[in-house]
């Protein structure tokens, strides 16, 4: 009778029912997502500590620290060891503890980190700091994605997985905008008071239905399925589908089921999108915004260019929330890629020409000499006000380009490796299935990220540019044949 009442239901509900619900999901994700703040804090901390050490490069005990170019790389590479950590920790803990207390446990290596950063007084003291910061950015990538797939809707999993990554950008976007006040180490101390936040407010959650499933509680299942669905929907057949999605591969528990051909050709797939990701330049434009910025040689603040790349990262994930579901994945990743290939071919293209033809790309002294000449009585002060018109086309292109980059990488590649393996895998196995995809990830991204300062010597700044193009260009291709949409289908 009960779930005759609830099938019989389903046909009433209303939009403002539907509006209600889909509104509790997104607070329940927001609130689990909440680790994203101090994770998208800690990616983008290299930037604030690059500003800050040319300048000042006290401690907060007032001794004086170093780091040469190699250091700084491993400033930045080494959270993607700690990841690589984190990520196989996370499918641990996930299938033993559950989703929930996960989301706690994902808190604790960060707090320590960014409080041994904090403390530093070496350089040995930062990395080591990083790394256990790695390890908190690691398993709340498989932590706060898994769940969040779990708990909403199929029609709109897609854009409450992007609103999760959205808090990424905005912890970002405040660590950067503190960071112009603030000095690195005391951005650190606001990282670890987040994740701190963050394991008080985990505690109002409730478990995943699918790990109750899974666990074989399925009153709880059910009890929580009526909280996140409402009245108007059949739980019971839900819960049913659950139940037969992870009975095909009960023989097969743990790692063991990762090796059936099915989800080897899954893993060989999401190993191919993270490459692209990689090597496309994602990573390296989050991570070392600044650092690319001060390459550039503009005359502009850093610290206003970099928060303006980042800006865009962040309208580049608002714009693709809105559009994710309806618009489907693979088609925003070769989107994306597109806008990447071309933004950086033509910011390679600037920078060869302005390093071999200086007049091509910066006519400021001809024109300003026929300025000179052809205004009668032509003062200083007229030919310096017209020097800085005559400059600032120039000098912001390359950042123009940069940021159309940025745009692209936000809009797809970037921020979708994250969402697609939680859609791929059944629920016994999606935490581990996440997590082996994630370690090859970082495994990449830890090589491309420590290899930056010796791909911009040895292929120069224009063939580093270019080789992003390329890999973007192969990633079209690459998806356009190998990826099927993973949207609207329901997570098992």
């Amino acid at each position: 009778m009960e779930i005759a009442e609830e099938k019989s239901a389903a046909v009433k509900e209303d939009k403002k029912a539907r509006r209600i619900r889909y509104a509790k999901q997104f607070l329940i994700v927001v609130t689990a997502s909440l680790a994203n703040i101090p994770s998208g804090m800690i990616q983008l901390w290299p930037n604030v500590l690059a500003s800050h050490i040319v300048r000042d490069n006290s401690t907060i005990f007032g001794s004086e620290i170093q780091f040469e170019p190699w250091q700084m790389d491993l400033v930045v590479s080494v959270t993607q060891i700690g990841s690589l950590v984190g990520f196989l920790s996370a499918g641990f803990f996930l299938s033993l503890v559950g989703r929930k207390w996960s989301l706690i446990i994902t808190a604790i290596p960060g707090i320590f980190g960014s409080a041994l950063i904090t403390l530093s007084f070496n350089t040995y003291m930062v990395i080591a700091g990083r790394f256990l910061d790695g390890m908190t950015v690691g398993m709340a990538n498989v932590a706060v994605f898994v769940y969040a797939s779990e708990v909403s809707d199929v029609r709109v999993r897609g854009t409450l997985g992007m609103a999760s990554h959205l808090l990424v950008q905005i912890g970002g976007i405040t660590n950067i905008s503190l960071g112009i006040l603030l000095n690195w180490y005391y951005m650190s101390l606001i990282c670890a008071c987040f994740l701190l936040a963050h394991c008080l407010t985990v505690f109002t959650l409730h478990e995943s239905p699918s790990f109750l499933a899974v666990k074989g509680h399925d009153e709880g299942a059910l009890k929580v399925l009526r909280k996140l669905r409402g009245s108007h929907v059949d739980v019971h057949e839900e819960l049913t589908y659950l139940q037969q999605q992870n009975q095909a591969t009960d023989d097969t528990q743990g790692g063991r089921g990762l090796l059936q051909k099915q989800h080897l050709q899954k893993i060989g797939l999401m190993s191919g999108i993270l490459f692209i990701h990689n090597f496309c330049g994602t990573q390296v434009l989050r991570m070392n915004a600044t650092r690319q910025l001060q390459e550039l040689g503009l005359p502009m603040d850093e610290k206003f260019t970099t928060i303006l790349v980042i800006v865009v990262l962040f309208f580049g994930n608002f714009f693709m929330t809105l559009i994710l579901d309806s618009f489907g994945r693979r088609r925003c990743i070769i989107t994306s890629l597109m806008v990447v290939a071309a933004s950086y071919i033509s910011l390679g293209t600037f920078i060869y020409l302005q390093d071999t033809n200086p007049s091509l790309t910066d006519p400021r002294k001809d024109e300003l000499l026929k300025f000179a000449y052809s205004v009668e009585n032509a003062t200083l002060t007229d030919v310096v006000a017209e020097g800085s018109a005559i400059m600032s086309i120039s000098d912001w292109l390359p950042l123009v380009f940069l940021m159309f980059a940025a745009f692209g990488h936000s809009t797809g590649i970037g921020p979708l490796v994250w969402l697609l393996p939680p859609e791929m895998f059944p629920t016994n196995l999606r935490s581990q299935g996440t997590s082996v995809c994630m370690v090859i990830g970082s495994l990449q991204m830890f090589t491309i990220l420590q290899l930056f300062s010796l791909m911009q010597d040895t292929l120069t700044q224009a063939g580093m540019y270019w080789l992003f193009a390329g890999v973007a260009v192969a990633g079209i291709f690459f998806i356009y044949f190998l990826l099927k949409e993973t949207g609207g289908t329901r997570v098992g």
